[in-house]
């Protein structure tokens, strides 16, 4: 009697696993095709401090006087989604702005590995659009 309790909990919790889709991690070394790239550079230096937020929510730092990537504390796959919906939205693919000033801010969406669009900012003669700039802080609080 009791085997045939245990046997219909042992099923829901197999088939409880077997749905789940297991989320890939990701190194450095190893990123996918699409990531959400945004950082700040310039200065005395000119060194350049970039993240890479992924749809799974993996966070990673690169900077240019470390070797190798820093891996960051990761955010929801939610979160991390609606930033990239935030950036579909400001339309960073098809927006062609290149004003880097002495001391600059970018986002970068990469697609498909290879195909990118970078936009910079920095230079006071040519402001950016206020809502890349609030999309560009709500990534670099993901950061702190």
């Amino acid at each position: 009697m009791k085997t045939a309790r245990f046997f219909p909990v042992l099923l829901a919790i197999t088939a409880f696993f077997i749905h789940c889709k297991h989320q890939q991690q990701y190194t450095g070394d190893n990123l996918p095709a699409e990531a959400l790239y945004f950082g700040n550079g310039g200065g005395f230096t000119g060194a350049e401090t970039a993240y890479a937020l992924l749809e799974n929510g993996q966070l990673f730092k690169w900077t240019d006087k470390a070797s190798g990537t820093e891996v960051l504390t990761g955010f929801s796959r939610k979160a991390a989604r609606k930033l990239f919906e935030s950036a579909q939205k400001q339309e960073i693919l098809k927006t062609e702005f290149m004003h880097p000033g002495n001391m600059y801010s970018f986002i970068e969406l990469r697609q498909n590995g290879r195909e990118f669009h970078r936009i910079a900012w920095g230079d006071r003669d040519h402001p950016v659009d206020p809502k890349i700039k609030e999309l560009h802080e709500a990534l670099m609080q993901l950061t702190n």
